[in-house]
């Protein structure tokens, strides 16, 4: 097991290009400048203290190794603090019912608010929260909405102000990390091949790394960040850890991130697509946590509007992502018998999840007679239709989820081989769905 604690961790030794290039973004809008002199790791002085950065310095420190992380070496003029963060998680409520009802006016409001104002804020925290706020705002609301959610979830468990204060810190600094990838590559309308989710894979390692620096953090905090696309399936990154491999905190983060990706931007009815997800992976997230989830949703008011599919569409969705599931364990049963004992394991691993994926269907009440049936339904369902869409978004989202699991478990496990001809078929038809559906 890997403890990144302050004493031993070290911060990634070359800068990114996309953080050097949010930095001199940032000196765009505002006066970015050297705290002190920056070196290189051979000593030889690169700039001096008190020097703006901007775009023309950018090369220059792209391609040397810096003597010492470059968020310790650079002022941003006024950075995040314990005040705007308060403020931001209230405008968050204020945006949200699913979050206002975390905090309803009163002590238990007033709790919450302070956990997330006393998260410690070292100057280079405080500078990478201000570049996500002031160049990359998604990934700071996102941070925000999972402070509030990892606090509320520390408190339902009857944990102090302190505890709930460590979890929130988890949450704000869970995706620091992603500072440090081009944000082309996240854009939502981008799909990436295998090498361009590398960086992406790689990022709560990163994460982890910037936090450790600092003892204003447990050591719990940085593993936790490390931990936090993991699932207790094992079917998570970055080290495909499985059930209590998994950290208490690292646990909490894994079951906030999901939740809290479905209220990013401006996704239909993200509290019906929660409700869904936590409902047919049963046994991905820590079930002492999930039922606060279910009571938040329960407390909703229903959803105002239909979605936009109709239930013949969703249920023609269901019939084509149903038909690729069928078309991988074809594809998966014919390639084996070619493939060494390391690739017939990892086709063993992805026919579990597909096994897995179809037992939701059936779950769910769905099967090809009932897919045709659904298909010629003209009656207005407005239930129906909510669950029926939502149900195709979550299989959809699922099988793009067990195609990524798949080429890194191939990278990683297979010896280099090259995916059997049926097997990149199938991986080309589920990576041309439409995720934004």
């Amino acid at each position: 097991m890997i403890d990144p604690s302050p004493s031993t961790a070290v911060a990634p030794p070359v800068e990114s290009p996309a953080f050097l290039r949010a930095v001199t973004q940032l000196g765009q809008k505002r006066p970015v400048t050297t705290s002190r002199a920056i070196y290189n790791h051979q000593g030889i002085k690169l700039l001096e203290g008190g020097v703006q950065i901007d775009a023309s310095l950018h090369d220059r420190l792209l391609v040397h190794r810096l003597a010492a992380p470059l968020d310790e070496s650079i002022e941003g003029g006024p950075l995040v603090s314990g005040m705007a963060l308060r403020e931001a998680a209230e405008a968050a409520m204020a945006r949200w019912p699913f979050f206002a009802l975390m905090g309803p006016p009163g002590r238990v409001r007033s709790m919450l608010l302070q956990s997330i104002e006393a998260i410690p804020l070292p100057r280079p925290v405080a500078f990478h929260l201000t570049l996500a706020r002031e160049t990359r705002p998604a990934i700071f609301e996102h941070s925000i909405l999972m402070a509030l959610l990892c606090a509320h979830l520390v408190r339902e468990g009857g944990a102090p102000i302190h505890d709930m204060t460590v979890a929130a810190s988890a949450g704000l600094l869970h995706d620091l990390g992603m500072l440090h990838i081009d944000a082309e590559l996240l854009d939502a309308g981008n799909t990436l091949s295998g090498d361009e989710r590398r960086p992406l894979y790689a990022h709560p390692v990163t994460g982890s790394m910037l936090i450790a620096r600092f003892h204003e953090y447990p050591t719990q905090v940085a593993r936790a960040v490390l931990e936090h696309h993991e699932v207790l399936d094992g079917a998570g990154y970055p080290r495909g850890l499985a059930g209590e491999s998994i950290s208490p905190l690292g646990r909490l983060l894994s079951l906030c991130e999901v939740v809290t990706a479905m209220f990013d931007g401006d996704r239909e009815r993200p509290d019906q697509r929660v409700s869904l997800l936590l409902r047919v992976n049963p046994k991905r997230f820590d079930p002492s946590l999930v039922p606060s989830i279910h009571r938040l949703l329960r407390a909703l008011p229903p959803a105002d509007g239909e979605v936009d599919a109709t239930i013949p569409e969703s249920a023609a969705q269901l019939r084509t992502l149903d038909g690729l599931l069928t078309q991988w364990h074809t594809a998966a049963a014919d390639s084996a018998p070619a493939l060494d004992a390391p690739g017939r394991a990892v086709l063993k691993v992805m026919a579990e999840q597909a096994e897995r994926l179809h037992r939701m269907l059936v779950g769910a009440g769905i099967t090809p007679e009932q897919l045709d049936f659904l298909g010629r339904l003209t009656e207005p369902d407005s239930r129906l239709r909510a669950e029926l869409w939502a149900l195709q978004n979550e299989l959809r989202w699922n099988l793009r989820a067990s195609a990524n699991q798949l080429r890194r478990r191939w990278r990683s496990g297979a010896g280099g081989q090259a995916f059997p001809a049926a097997v990149a078929t199938w991986l080309d038809d589920v990576e041309s769905l439409d995720s934004a559906a």
